[in-house]
């Protein structure tokens, strides 16, 4: 049985109402062998370390999916997603990071992208009050 993911977005923010509905079926990399692992995972973060989330030795292939929730209704409550590796409170000498910043996943807000597993997905909370992140990597 495959694993599909489906998106449907509406808008009216323009002059000619927006309608998208897109459905896939997702393969392990480059052919049409179902998915057959899927790792769900719950974390309350209590710090506003730059930590990792899922790291590349947590997965046994070499592309996945991943999903990313934050369920917070509190707007000061949102994560810094990355792409590299974590440095806990740490910056380089010229305060970045030594990761890549893919967004920002604000409260309510949802990511989902494939993930070719080479480098770890990092995440840095924007409170150090306990802040919960749910997360989901199908492989």
């Amino acid at each position: 049985m495959a694993t599909s993911a489906q998106i449907t977005l509406t808008s009216d923010i323009t002059d000619d109402s927006l309608s998208v509905n897109n459905t896939a079926n997702l393969y392990l990399a480059g052919g049409t062998t179902d998915l057959n692992t899927l790792t769900s995972v719950t974390k309350v973060l209590e710090s506003t370390d730059h930590v990792d989330l899922i790291t590349t030795g947590s997965v046994g292939t070499t592309h996945s999916y991943v999903y990313i929730n934050n369920p917070s209704e509190d707007a000061s409550e949102y994560f810094h997603i990355h792409i590299g590796n974590a440095v806990g409170s740490g910056t380089y000498d010229d305060g970045t990071l030594p990761t890549e910043e893919i967004g920002k996943l604000y409260g309510g807000d949802f990511m989902f992208f494939p993930w070719d597993v080479d480098d770890d997905i990092t995440i840095k909370p924007s409170v150090a009050t306990k802040m919960t992140v749910e997360y989901m990597v199908f492989s």
